[in-house]
C-alpha cells in the first residue's frame, strides 16, 4: 500500500529548509512519522517489514545508535538515538528475529515519490540527477547486528528493498557507500580498484560539496594492503551499480563516502530473476 504523495509532502515540507544540509543526531523529528509503502513478508524465523508507527521508529533509532555509535565509535550521545530530520520523511525497512522479538537489521529508504530531499544531496551535488523525471530511491543508514552479519540476513534485506523498488516503480537506486577510514592511502587504493573495474559514473556528473571535498588530494601511505573492496560496496557493484570516483570526506563521523547509483534496468538478469 502506497500513501498519497501530496499528503506526505504537505506533512514533510516545513522541515526541508532546515534539513537539507544538516546532520542532527539525538534531536526529535520535526514531523511525525508515517509509513509510506507497506512491505511485509516472513522467512523462517525472520520477519521483514517497513515499520508502521512512531514507537517502531524509536526502536530503529535506538538500534542504529547501538551499532553506529556504541559498537563502531565507542561514543555516547544524548537520548541514545542515531537520528536526523530525514528519518520522519523516510520509510524504514527492518528485519526482526521473531524468536527474540528484536530488530537485527535496518535500511532507511527515501523515495522521490514522497520527498524532494535526499540525504545524498547534503554531501554531494546531485542536482543534475535530481532534475531528471525518473523515480529515485535512496538507501542509507544500513546496519546489521554483529551476530547476524551473514548472507541470509543480507539477502532478505535485499528482497525487501527490491519489493519496495517494484512497489514505487523506482528507476534508480542510490546512496552513499561509507568506508570506515580516513586514511588517504586506503581510499586512494579503493579509488584505483574502482577505476580498474571501470565502474565510474557514466551518465551523471557528481562531485562532493565543498565542505566534504579533500582539497589536498589523495596520497598513498602504504599503511594497509587492500586487495578487495569492502563487502557492502562490492555487493552494490554486483547488482550493477556505479560509483563516483570523487568521494566525500566526512570528518564528523570519520569515514569516507562514495556516491553510488544503480539503474534498475541495468541490474543483471540473475539478480532481477531472484529479487524482482
Amino acid at each position: 500500500m502506497i500513501k498519497k504523495k501530496e499528503d506526505l509532502m504537505k506533512a514533510a515540507h516545513p522541515i526541508f529548509n532546515i534539513a537539507s544540509r544538516a546532520k542532527w543526531w539525538g534531536i526529535p523529528p520535526a514531523v511525525a512519522f508515517e509509513q509510506k509503502v507497506r512491505i511485509r513478508f516472513e522467512r523462517s524465523k525472520y520477519l521483514v517489514k517497513t515499520i508502521e508507527c512512531q514507537s517502531e521508529l524509536d526502536a530503529v533509532l535506538k538500534f542504529r545508535y547501538d551499532i553506529f555509535h556504541r559498537e563502531f565509535q565507542g561514543k555516547l550521545l544524548p537520548f541514545g538515538t542515531d537520528q536526523d530530520t530525514f528519518d520522519s520523511i523516510a520509510d524504514h525497512l527492518v528485519i526482526i528475529d521473531k524468536t527474540k522479538q528484536k530488530i537485527i537489521g535496518t535500511y532507511r529508504l527515501i523515495s522521490t515519490s514522497f520527498s524532494s530531499e535526499l540525504y545524498s544531496n547534503s554531501e554531494f551535488d546531485i542536482s543534475e540527477l535530481l532534475a531528471t523525471p525518473e523515480i529515485k530511491l535512496e538507501l542509507s543508514r544500513a546496519c546489521i547486528h554483529r551476530d547476524y552479519r551473514n548472507g541470509i540476513v543480507i539477502s532478505l534485506l535485499w528482497r525487501g528493498i527490491c519489493q519496495y523498488i517494484a512497489a514505487i516503480g523506482a528507476d534508480y537506486v542510490l546512496g552513499c557507500s561509507s568506508i570506515n577510514t580516513m586514511d588517504s592511502g586506503e581510499i586512494s587504493k579503493i579509488v584505483k580498484i574502482l577505476a580498474q573495474q571501470k565502474v565510474g559514473l557514466n551518465h551523471f556528473t557528481v562531485f562532493p560539496r565543498e565542505e566534504y571535498f579533500r582539497k589536498n588530494g589523495l596520497h598513498l601511505k602504504n599503511r594497509k594492503k587492500i586487495e578487495a573492496l569492502p563487502s557492502l560496496l562490492q555487493s552494490y557493484l554486483n547488482f550493477g551499480a556505479r560509483v563516483s570516483l570523487h568521494p566525500a570526506w566526512d570528518y564528523q563521523f570519520h569515514c569516507v563516502d562514495f556516491f553510488t547509483i544503480l539503474n534498475v534496468s541495468e541490474m543483471p538478469a540473475a539478480y532481477q530473476n531472484k529479487y524482482l
